[in-house]
């Protein structure tokens, strides 16, 4: 039983009894199988708050975990008639036993439990994200939890998750503020006419609707659909765009969903199969590059006295994890909540708060090459860390300065929030060596950012596995390009914190295209990107950030061949935030403010 994840308040005993009845009844009449209850249900004093739920029709195993697990929550004459279930091993008694299992949800040790106080106080809005079932493409237990974290990261909107659409036919989505639609119900019924009669309802009397990607599809056979969602999933139309990169651009229109919100890439299906004639206002389009029109990617209107907001984004993990594609979401929320959507977490979730010690950043700088103003590690390495210690508009760092590319005593790492490798790749790695990248990898482990610039990018013989996990993609020998070249890039999106404060720039470069990353890695996304002559196929991925499994954060920059390049501000800016960012620092709205130092003897 699923019956709620949870970005800021426990759904009421009321929601989870609706909902494992439901479950309950569905797994049963399917016959042998597993209800599964995870850790967010509510605990019971005592007992596991992570269990399953056997249903195999010829085992008294499911009955005696019920038993077990449910027993204190029954009143005595309720757990003797549960025991002399224990042997009935029919369908009818299994149903009994489950749902007798349930009540015990009535028990004041479950009925009791409450949301933690700082939460609540802190969340004004409540979202009802409802999910559960989709096309089978469409991996809903993946994308869900990343939906609900993108739009709890407002405070102000306390984000519960149901995984039973048929959830929409309770009179409790009426407690809500905001429901999300995460699910199409692919060849299986729709929620029903109570259902439909609910939402219908609900927005009508000036609640709000949000509609995520092949929600557009769902309610196939009910005709008010389309007026509620403004547009709706067309089976006799061209589905979408093959699955792949391209641009969305947000238009100028004012509305405070996308204000100051810029055009982005993104790596989405590009849905272009929506139909409808009701009035929407658009808020932003991306073109085919089958057919070389504009479609609607997000957009807003006005149902009864509610608002609703729609977005055909969000295939994916992948997609979904796009700082952009979350911001639009969260203001999505925001906005048909009725409260203001000018809402940006600042500060990173991961950042000590108090007078916690700051945090440690390494700078380490293998031997130059290369010649006069090339591959210049030792020098780059003090002008960075120069214009991280003299940055009037960060929070304090310590930084320490490593030059030949590794430390005399490798434990001065152990206290590392990140590293940062600037050096020559290949066989002159400074991690070349097996019990280097052996000690890199532990500090991996445990969370330690790395941050690899330009020709670090090329791992050793044997590396290759390393980088991927450590920051996403790596320079090929044979594969990736390395031309240099005066290159115009920009930001890939305006949302991530490494892109704050700076915008497209005009640089001379060795910047490394054709970089080989990992096959449809749902981590990465993309910071800097550019349009290379010598590429086909749209602009090339020269800077990007992961978040790792690990807890760990990754960043990938090609450029930084020459030192004079330090000097263009927008090219030092986004650096420096990446080092922050990779350290789990909060960056600046405005990003790193920094001056290049004077030249020393001066």
């Amino acid at each position: 039983m699923w019956c709620g994840f949870n970005s800021q308040v426990q759904p009421t005993a009321t929601e989870c009894l609706t909902i494992t009845i439901m479950r309950a009844t569905r797994k049963i009449a399917r016959g042998p199988g597993r209800l599964n209850f995870p850790p967010r249900a509510p605990n019971l004093p005592g007992r596991p708050n992570d269990f399953s739920l056997d249903l195999a029709a010829k085992s008294t195993t499911g009955s005696r975990q019920v038993l077990h697990l449910f027993g204190p929550a029954l009143s005595n004459r309720g757990l003797k008639a549960a025991r002399s279930l224990v042997l009935h091993r029919s369908g009818i008694g299994r149903s009994l036993l489950v749902l007798l299992a349930v009540l015990g949800l009535h028990h004041p040790a479950f009925s009791q439990v409450k949301p933690d106080a700082s939460q609540t106080s802190r969340a004004i809005k409540k979202i009802l994200l409802v999910t559960g079932v989709d096309y089978p493409g469409h991996k809903w237990t993946e994308t869900a939890p990343v939906l609900a974290r993108a739009i709890g990261q407002d405070p102000r909107l306390a984000v519960t998750l149901i995984d039973q659409p048929s959830f929409l036919a309770a009179p409790q989505v009426f407690d809500y503020d905001v429901i999300v639609l995460h699910f199409m119900n692919w060849e299986v019924p729709a929620p029903g006419p109570q259902a439909c009669a609910n939402l219908q309802r609900f927005v009508r009397e000036g609640r709000g609707l949000v509609l995520v990607h092949f929600a557009c599809g769902a309610f196939q056979d009910w005709p008010e659909f389309v007026e509620l969602a403004g547009r709706v999933w067309d089976p006799q139309l061209r589905p979408h765009d093959p699955h792949g990169p391209y641009r969305v651009d947000v238009l100028d229109g004012g509305h405070p969903i996308v204000r100051g919100l810029e055009s982005f890439e993104t790596i989405d299906e590009l849905y272009t199969c929506l139909a409808g004639d009701r009035p929407i206002e658009l808020l932003a389009t991306a073109r085919s590059k089958v057919d070389g029109r504009d479609y609607p990617m997000a957009f807003v209107l006005k149902y009864g006295e509610g608002r609703v907001f729609h977005s055909p984004l969000g295939h994916d993990v992948a997609a979904l994890s796009v700082p952009a594609v979350q911001m639009l979401f969260r203001r999505g929320c925001a906005w048909c909540a009725g409260i203001p959507v000018d809402f940006e977490p600042t500060a990173d979730p991961n950042e000590p708060a108090g007078d916690a010690p700051p945090k440690k950043v390494i700078l380490m700088a293998g031997p130059a090459s290369h010649g006069r103003g090339e591959h210049t590690w030792p020098e780059d390495a003090i002008l960075l860390a120069e214009c991280l210690q003299t940055a009037g508009n960060i929070k304090k760092i310590r930084i320490e300065v490593i030059q030949n590319g590794w430390p005399k005593d490798p434990a001065v790492l152990d206290d590392a929030a990140a590293i940062v490798l600037l050096s020559d790749g290949l066989t002159s790695h400074p991690w070349r060596q097996s019990d280097r990248r052996r000690k890199i990898r532990q500090l991996a482990a445990k969370g330690v950012g790395l941050a690899l610039i330009h020709y670090a990018l090329a791992p050793p013989e044997g590396g290759e596995a390393d980088f991927l996990v450590w920051v996403g993609g790596y320079w090929q020998l044979g594969y990736s390009q390395n031309p240099i070249q005066t290159l115009e890039v920009a930001p890939a999106t305006a949302a991530h914190p490494i892109c704050r404060g700076w915008r497209p720039f005009t640089a001379r470069d060795e910047f490394y295209y054709r970089i080989r990353f990992g096959e449809q890695d749902k981590r990465l996304v993309p910071i800097l990107t550019g349009l290379l002559p010598e590429a086909a196929g749209g602009p090339e991925i020269l800077a990007w950030a992961i978040e790792r499994q690990d807890g760990g954060r990754g960043f990938g920059f090609t450029g930084g061949h020459y030192h004079a390049n330090w000097k263009i501000e927008p090219f030092r800016r986004m650096v420096l935030n990446a080092i922050l960012w990779t350290a789990k620092v909060a960056v600046p709205k405005e990003g790193v403010l920094s001056r290049i130092p004077e030249p020393r003897g001066q």
